[in-house]
């Protein structure tokens, strides 16, 4: 990054075809200049491979070009804010990709600016002799009803260059509200009630290049974002006049945790997802008071409490959900600031009966998984409260979970972006040292044993291996209700020689595993991300997964591991690692490193966020604002 960096200017991205000519008219153009530092930042969603690389051809002559890249759907406005975030310059702006406003305007903006010390900003205003009479009645329309409705006298609230001082344009992303159509409008709102003064400078504008217009397919959306900014300036003209109705919890002095789970961590079939809740409980609990209601195993007694969580245990596989609910009514209600509802196949559907604040803890959908796994009528049954009923109670609810592929199957399912929230798994482990690799070719796999985690394709996997590896073996360690077939099978096959059923294994035989198995196997249909994946990566070990969600998001493919598509790739990647050490060991430096990108603390910073961001109940047009796209940027 440059020292004294002047501009940041931030382009949303969402035409891969006009940025590529406005990236080289702006690159050419801010290249020219001499001593003038600047950083153009491109926000762009992670899935648009098309944009990503344009931006990439250009950051390699003009450096100053880089992108923000988000699993996000984040509309202009949350690209906006995102990029405001990112930016470091003393101005930070911004403008559209299609380039209709020329380098040199922005540059005279920039400078403006600058020369009028008095000013927090600074927008553009098209020239109207320059556009088309059509053009010109929707700009007269916009600044006839900002006029009215919002008492805005700008001429133009919708030109496409924007520019503020570094503190001011971070104030006002913060606050934005609006991430669609009326985003430029609640910019310049907020600037309003923030006493900021903002001066209009007219500039050159090419409508050829300009986005075609859609008002009319549009006008609904446009006036329901304008109406719902409306709404919110009322409500913090009410606030200031009296603070009465206006009720927020500080979390900063800890709140009373509800949390609502399956199972806990000492459950003798606990897997990834009761690891994941135990590990933010945990660090929840030291400034929290957390209880965490649970199904009760037989062997274990009905109260306890781990590592600072209080623990209530009742109910079995399908039981703890009606307990929950007598408990929570005659018991927990008084105690609950807000309640952690964790979904496993189906959550506990607490807003059927209970009104305080929520969030929903999602690991992965199950989908066709539920057949996998589950006989009629249960399969049927789990797969409609999934599909159907959930969406429908949870619409509103603030969302956590563990990976891009879930944010895309929960956007799938009708929730929006605005409410999912990623925080990732992570790993604590400590890696032995002194732990050296198998001398014999040695392929592992640490898990659950069950139907979907599809163990066959790994022996039939080593059936295969084995005619060209003398030696080769497979260590399958953990449990589960699916190893009596598991063991059936595999002496079916015929492989019962090559392969070794360890059962459950301690936490430091499983990292030495980890650490001296050549190839890690994560045969699985689809999780919610693969925390073994990852701790594999942790101790150098690459990883061959199928292209399915949670695993194409805990293996980089190509770099810490290979994604398969299907059997005869999966076993043709393991082959591959086997056979080039030089690959495997450049592979395994690369996934130490991957690994290292997630830690607990991070994902439950990610948590305190939305617990904070869940308990204000105060949205008025200044709150501070929390998009999930924004707590992201403590994994970039």
């Amino acid at each position: 990054m440059p020292k004294n960096l002047q501009l940041s200017l931030i382009i949303p991205a969402n035409n891969a075809k006009k940025l590529n000519k406005t990236l080289a008219k702006y690159g050419s153009f801010f290249s020219s200049l001499k001593n003038f530092p600047i950083e153009i930042i491109v926000v762009l969603n992670s899935k648009d491979k098309k944009t990503l690389s344009v931006v990439k051809r250009y950051s390699k002559t003009p450096p100053f070009i880089k992108s923000i890249e988000t699993p996000y759907i984040t509309g202009k406005g949350g690209a906006v804010s995102l990029g405001f975030l990112q930016a470091s310059g003393k101005i930070i702006g911004y403008t559209d990709s299609d380039g209709a406003v020329c380098a040199s305007d922005i540059l005279k903006l920039y400078k403006f600016l600058v020369e009028t010390p008095q000013l927090d900003g600074v927008i553009g205003s098209r020239i109207k002799e320059k556009i088309s009479l059509k053009r010109k009645m929707l700009i007269n329309t916009f600044w006839l009803i900002n006029k009215i409705v919002f008492g805005l006298s700008y001429k133009d609230t919708q030109c496409g260059i924007k520019l503020f001082r570094n503190s001011r344009a971070k104030e006002v992303a913060r606050r934005l509200s609006n991430t669609g159509y009326a985003f430029d409008v609640n910019i310049l709102l907020v600037c309003k009630y923030l006493n900021y003064k903002v001066f209009e400078v007219k500039v050159k504008w090419n409508e050829k290049l300009s986005a075609n217009l859609h008002f009319v397919k549009r006008a609904f959306d446009i006036t329901k974002e304008l109406l719902t900014l409306k709404l919110s300036e009322i409500s913090y003209v009410a606030r200031n006049k009296s603070t009465k109705f206006y009720r927020t919890k500080a979390p900063e002095q800890g709140a009373n945790v509800l949390i609502f789970s399956w199972r806990d961590v000492k459950h003798p079939q606990m897997g990834g997802s009761e690891v994941y809740i135990h590990q933010i409980a945990k660090r929840l609990a030291k400034k929290h008071k957390v209880i965490l209601f649970t199904s009760k195993p037989g062997n274990l007694f009905s109260e306890d409490e781990i590592d600072g969580v209080k623990v209530i245990r009742k109910g079995g596989f399908l039981t703890v959900y009606v307990y929950a609910f007598f408990y929570y009514i005659f018991s927990l209600r008084k105690f609950v600031d807000i309640v952690i509802d964790v979904e496993n196949g189906i959550p506990f559907f607490t807003p059927l009966y209970c009104r305080k604040p929520k969030i929903l803890v999602v690991h992965h959908i199950h989908k066709k998984q539920w057949f996998k796994q589950f006989a009629f009528p249960l399969a049927s049954i789990g797969y409609l409260l999934e599909r159907f009923l959930m969406p429908t109670l949870y619409k509103r609810v603030n969302i956590v979970t563990v990976s891009p592929s879930t944010l895309n199957e929960l956007r799938e399912l009708g929730f929006d972006d605005k409410n999912i929230f990623l925080s990732f798994n992570a790993v604590s482990a400590r890696v032995p040292v002194g732990v050296k690799k198998y001398k014999f070719p040695a392929l592992l796999y640490v898990g659950r044993l069950k139907a979907y985690k599809r163990l066959e394709v790994a022996v039939r996997a080593l059936k295969k291996l084995s005619k060209k590896y003398r030696g080769v073996k497979l260590y399958i360690a953990g449990a589960g209700d699916y190893e009596i077939q598991l063991l059936n099978f595999i002496k079916s096959f015929g492989s019962a020689d090559n392969i070794s059923m360890l059962g459950f294994v301690s936490e430091r035989k499983k990292l030495e595993l980890l650490k001296r198995s050549w190839v890690f196997l994560m045969p699985s249909m689809k999780e919610g991300w693969g925390i073994t994946v990852t701790e594999a990566a942790l101790c150098g070990t690459p990883s061959v997964g199928f292209n399915v969600p949670g695993i194409r998001d805990s293996i980089k493919n190509n770099e810490t591991g290979f994604l398969a598509e299907d059997e005869k790739e999966f076993i043709m990647y393991a082959d591959r690692l086997l056979s080039d050490k030089l690959l495997r060991d450049k592979m395994g430096e690369k996934s130490i490193v991957w690994a290292k990108n997630f830690s607990w603390e991070t994902s439950k910073t990610v948590f305190e966020e939305v617990i904070r961001n869940t308990l204000i109940f105060d949205k008025g047009l200044l709150s501070e604002r929390l998009y999930p796209w924004t707590s992201f940027l403590y994994y970039i």
